[in-house]
């Protein structure tokens, strides 16, 4: 299970694609031709924890979020290697006992759960760096131009403020991360020309809907990027 989750969440090519691994890459093989032995070019367990936790987020960068995930990474390999004596089923290598194999398997368990919460610190701690300018680049895009959902509201939509207060890291990878930015527009709905507001025939509501807007943000810097049209769930409107 183990095994199979972090190839779930590191496959090989996409670990190949970091940096980091680049810069082990070279490393390695520098240290092969040394001892003449053939450089394998394939992605440790380590260096799938290391992805799964950061992508390709360097370890300089990962300091500076604030998170430590070296705990983590060290019982889930310890527990790791553990399994691996059972792979293979032979005479003194079983776990005797059924409290010792309770025991054994309530210490793997606990390191996985150890190790996904430091892939949840680690998305946490990118939120709370990303959010304001998250923030701004939604209002941005829901001021500067105008949303056809906001738009056909009214005469003339005007947005008064935006709250982008959900946002998710929906992926890691080797070059930039995905984010999905959601949150609530809050908007002043005209009716009538400028005319008709001056005769006082003009009228004028407030109200609020839900937005969400794709972003993106390369892993050297953090700072996200639009990467879709911003969508306004007007829906509410017409009830």
């Amino acid at each position: 299970m183990v095994t199979y989750v972090l190839h779930l969440l590191a496959p090989d090519e996409a670990v190949k694609a970091c940096g980091w691994y680049e810069t082990y890459r070279e490393k390695q093989k520098k240290i092969c031709e040394k001892a003449k032995i053939e450089f394998k070019d394939q992605p440790t367990r380590v260096h799938r924890m290391v992805y799964a936790t950061q992508g390709g987020i360097s370890d300089k960068a990962l300091e500076e979020l604030g998170v430590d995930v070296g705990d983590a990474h060290k019982k889930l390999r310890f527990v790791v290697d553990e399994l691996s004596k059972y792979t293979h089923v032979r005479p003194g290598t079983l776990i005797q006992g059924d409290d010792a194999v309770a025991v054994f398997m309530e210490d793997t368990l606990d390191a996985m759960i150890r190790f996904l919460g430091a892939v949840w610190d680690v998305r946490t701690a990118i939120v709370d760096v990303v959010s304001e300018h998250a923030n701004d680049l939604a209002g941005d895009a829901l001021t500067e131009s105008v949303v056809q959902e906001l738009d056909e509201l009214s005469t003339h939509t005007m947005v008064d403020e935006v709250i982008a207060d959900n946002i998710q890291i929906v992926k890691i990878g080797p070059n930039q991360l995905e984010l999905d930015v959601r949150g609530t527009v809050y908007v002043e709905l005209n009716y009538g020309s400028g005319a008709d507001f001056r005769r006082g025939d003009g009228a004028s509501m407030r109200d609020k809907y839900p937005f969400s807007v794709k972003m993106t943000a390369a892993v050297t810097d953090l700072k996200p990027v639009i990467a879709g049209p911003v969508r306004v769930d007007n829906s509410s409107f017409f009830e």
